[in-house]
């Protein structure tokens, strides 16, 4: 926990430093950003391992297939790096690249999903052809 704390004051740090390099160089500034910021995603990437190790508990207790639990990190995968690269593209004065990053983003995790539509598909046809 404590190195959340040190990310909020690097944060801050950063913030300050940016507007002070912004009156005289942007890119600088926007480059200083851009690293504090991949400095505290990897950060934050460490604590990760106990929430993979808990979804392998959990996939384990339901007997789920190992594609499921994959198909579902990936997508929050793709959603976490997809929301800073989008963060960064407005920062930079390029929103309507951020929003390209979004709708491509979207159309990824639809196609990563797709084995879980099937599934899903399949078990409809079953409850159905059931009945």
């Amino acid at each position: 926990m404590d190195s959340f704390w040190q990310w909020v004051a690097g944060a801050m740090l950063t913030v300050v430093l940016g507007i002070a390099l912004g009156k005289q160089s942007k890119d600088i500034s926007l480059v200083l950003t851009m690293v504090v910021c991949c400095m505290v995603l990897l950060g934050a990437a460490t604590y990760l391992q106990p929430v993979m190790e808990y979804v392998k508990r959990l996939q384990a207790m339901g007997q789920l297939e190992d594609g499921y639990a994959q198909i579902l990190l990936k997508a929050v995968g793709i959603g976490l790096v997809t929301e800073f690269a989008v963060l960064i593209c407005n920062d930079s004065g390029n929103s309507a690249l951020g929003k390209s990053l979004q709708i491509a983003a979207t159309v990824v995790v639809l196609w990563i999903s797709l084995p879980l539509m099937e599934s899903l598909l399949d078990l409809i046809e079953r409850i159905m052809g059931g009945i």
